[in-house]
C-alpha cells in the first residue's frame, strides 16, 4: 500500500482551501424552494410559548365567547413569510386584518433563508438578461428559469405533485411575486456568485442592517430581508400584529370557522372573531412525537431539526379538530447530517459540512464503502443522507488526502449540487473545526481510522481498493463517475464524521384546493378556513410559502366581500 507522506502536492493546502466550493444547492431543487442558513439553535430570541404543543393530538375548537377581545375580517395564524405575505394581500384586497404570532417576532423559517428560487418572468430576471436554460432537472442541476421548466421540476414532488392545478396557479405567480415584494421593501442582490447567473436565477434577498454581505455567507443574515419588508409593509396598511399570542383553537359554529383563540403575553385566553381564518404556522419540524408518528421509524429516529422552534404543527392540528384530510405527512425535506453536532458544527455552510458534500472516499462505521458518491448530482446531499440513515449506527465518514482537489479541476473533479462557488471563510472554517477535532488530520491511513473510530486494517484495505479503482479510472465495485475517482493516497488525511440527516421543513400538511380553503376528507371546503405556507401539503418553502401566501390572502378577503 502506497500512501506517500512525502509526495509534493502540485497546489498547496491553501490553494486548495480557497477555491473550495460550496457543496450544497442554494436552493433544494426537489423543493423548489430555500436552504436555512443556520441551525434550530441560531441565536434568536425564544418567544414565551415557543414549544406550546409540543405533541401530536388535534387542537380541539372552542365555542364562541360571550365577548369577543378582537374583530376582524382576517385572521391570520403565523406571521413567516407565508403568513406575512397573506396578511399584507388581504389588506390591500380590502380587508381588515390582525396577525397573531406565537413567538416575540415574526419571520418564522423565511427569516432563516437564503434564496428564493421562483423567478419566472420577474423584471430582474428580464434586467439581468437571464435566458432560458436548455435543461432543467434535478439531475444535471440546471437552473430553471422558464414556467414549463419549473412546473416539469415541481410536479414530480411527492407532495406538490398531488395538485398539479395548483402547482400551475402557484409557477404562474412566481415571477410576478417577485416584483410585488420588491414593491413593498424586499431588495435583492444584483450580483451574480462565482460567475453563474444566480442572481436573476435565484433571487436573493439583501438584510437592509446587513447589505454588504453576500447570501452565501457561512451565517448569513439576508433571509431577513424577506420578512422585515413585508413586515414594515403589514404595519403600514394597519395589519394589527398581535406577538406571543399563539393559537390555542378553532372556534366555530356549525361547520363555519368564526374566529381563534390565543393565549397573550400574560397567559390570559383571548378570542379574535373572523369572517376568515388563514393558517400559516408553519410545519411540524419541531414537533419530535410528529416526526416519530409520521415518518418511518429509522428516519424518525436519524432527523434532526435545524428550523426555526415554533414549527410544532399548531395549525395542521387545529384543522384536523375539525375533520380536516392530510395527507404527504410522511414526506420531509432532509439533507445530510453533516458534521457531527455534538462537535459544534452547527451551521449547513461550515467548513465540515462542506467537506462531506465533496465527492470523495465515503465509508460506513465498517469502513466498507456502501455507495457511488457521485450517482446524483443535482440532489447529492439529500442522496447522501438516505444513504447514511440506512448504515450502522446511521453513521458515514469521508476522507481526503492532501492532493484530492486541485485548483484548476475543482469543479469538474468535484461536482457539489450544482452551485460551485467560492467559499471565502472556508479557509479560517478549516483551521477552527481541525482545532477543535470535527475535522480529524493523520498522517497515515491507519492513525485516522483509530481517530474516528474505525477499524485500521479494514479501512486500509478500503482504501486500497478505492485507489486501485482509481488508477484503472473505472469504479467496478459502485460505478462512481471516473471523473470524481480522486486516489486517497498522499499525507496528511482528513476525515469528517456525519450522522443521520437534517431536516429544515416538513412538505406535508393539510389538502387545499386552488382557492387555499383547507378540505376536509370528502374534499368538501371547511367554510371560513384558509391556509398558506408548510401548513399546505405543497411541498416547498419560500417558492410555495410567499406566492401562496399572497393567494390565500387574496382569496380570503375577496370571498368574504361576496
Amino acid at each position: 500500500m502506497e500512501h506517500d507522506s512525502d509526495a509534493k502536492s502540485t497546489f498547496s493546502r491553501r490553494d486548495f482551501l480557497k477555491t473550495s466550493a460550496i457543496g450544497v444547492g442554494a436552493t433544494a431543487i426537489a423543493s423548489l424552494g430555500v436552504t436555512t442558513a443556520v441551525a434550530g439553535d441560531r441565536k434568536h430570541t425564544k418567544g414565551a410559548h415557543a414549544e406550546t404543543h409540543p405533541n401530536t393530538e388535534p387542537l380541539q375548537p372552542l365555542s364562541a365567547p360571550a365577548k369577543w377581545d378582537y374583530e376582524a375580517d382576517v385572521v391570520v395564524v403565523g406571521g413567516g413569510g407565508a403568513g406575512l405575505a397573506a396578511a399584507v394581500s388581504a389588506t390591500e384586497n380590502g380587508a381588515k386584518v390582525i396577525l397573531i404570532e406565537k413567538n416575540a417576532f415574526c419571520g418564522g423559517d423565511t427569516s432563516i433563508a437564503m434564496v428564493y428560487e421562483g423567478n419566472v418572468g420577474s423584471r430582474l430576471q428580464k434586467k439581468l438578461g437571464i435566458p432560458p436554460m436548455p435543461v432543467s432537472s434535478r439531475i444535471t442541476g440546471a437552473e430553471p428559469t422558464t414556467l414549463d421548466q419549473y412546473n416539469n421540476l415541481y410536479c414530480p414532488n411527492p407532495t406538490a405533485g398531488r395538485n398539479p392545478t395548483l402547482v400551475r396557479q402557484i409557477m404562474e405567480v412566481q415571477g410576478d411575486t417577485i416584483n410585488w415584494l420588491e414593491e413593498r421593501g424586499v431588495l435583492f442582490s444584483e450580483k451574480a456568485v462565482g460567475g453563474l447567473p444566480i442572481a436573476g436565477a435565484c433571487h436573493c434577498p439583501i438584510d437592509p442592517e446587513h447589505p454588504e454581505e453576500d447570501w452565501y455567507r457561512w451565517d448569513p443574515h439576508n433571509g431577513r430581508g424577506f420578512t422585515e419588508g413585508l413586515e414594515k409593509t403589514a404595519n403600514k396598511l394597519g395589519v394589527k400584529i398581535l406577538k406571543e399570542h399563539p393559537a390555542v383553537g378553532l372556534v366555530k359554529a356549525g361547520r363555519q370557522v368564526i374566529g381563534i383563540a390565543a393565549r397573550n403575553i400574560d397567559g390570559k385566553k383571548v378570542f379574535l372573531k373572523a369572517k376568515a381564518v388563514i393558517l400559516a404556522t408553519g410545519g411540524f419540524g419541531a414537533n419530535k412525537d410528529m416526526i416519530k408518528k409520521y415518518c418511518a421509524p429509522r428516519r424518525a429516529e436519524a432527523v434532526r431539526y435545524w428550523g426555526m422552534p415554533g414549527a410544532t404543527g399548531d395549525g395542521i392540528r387545529m384543522a384536523q379538530a375539525l375533520g380536516a384530510d392530510m395527507h404527504g405527512m410522511d414526506e420531509i425535506e432532509i439533507w445530510d447530517g453533516g458534521a457531527l453536532r455534538e462537535h459544534g458544527a452547527t451551521t449547513v455552510y461550515s467548513a465540515p459540512n462542506q467537506l462531506v458534500r465533496q465527492k470523495s472516499l465515503t465509508v460506513n462505521k465498517k469502513a466498507k464503502r456502501f455507495f457511488s458518491e457521485s450517482i446524483y448530482k443535482g440532489y447529492y446531499y439529500s442522496y447522501q443522507a438516505a444513504q447514511t440513515i440506512a448504515q450502522p449506527n446511521q453513521e458515514s465518514f469521508t476522507l481526503f488526502d492532501a492532493n484530492c482537489i486541485s485548483k484548476e479541476d475543482i469543479i469538474k473533479k468535484f461536482h457539489p449540487t450544482f452551485c460551485e462557488y467560492p467559499c471565502p471563510w472556508f479557509e479560517e472554517q478549516f483551521e477552527k473545526y481541525l482545532a477543535e477535532g470535527v475535522i480529524k488530520k493523520a498522517n497515515s491511513i491507519p492513525e485516522l481510522a483509530r481517530m474516528l473510530g474505525l477499524d485500521p486494517v479494514q479501512l486500509v484495505k478500503t482504501v486500497d481498493r478505492y485507489n486501485s479503482l482509481c488508477d484503472a479510472k473505472e469504479d467496478k465495485d459502485f460505478f462512481k463517475e471516473a471523473i470524481y475517482m480522486h486516489p486517497i493516497r498522499t499525507a496528511p488525511f482528513y476525515g469528517v464524521a456525519q450522522k443521520g440527516g437534517s431536516c429544515f421543513n416538513t412538505w406535508g400538511g393539510l389538502v387545499v384546493d386552488e382557492q387555499f380553503h383547507v378540505l376536509d376528507k370528502e374534499w368538501n371546503p371547511i367554510p371560513g378556513l384558509f391556509v398558506a405556507g408548510e401548513n399546505a401539503a405543497g411541498g416547498a418553502s419560500i417558492a410555495f410559502a410567499v406566492p401562496g401566501g399572497r393567494l390565500a390572502g387574496k382569496f380570503a378577503a375577496q370571498e368574504i366581500k361576496g
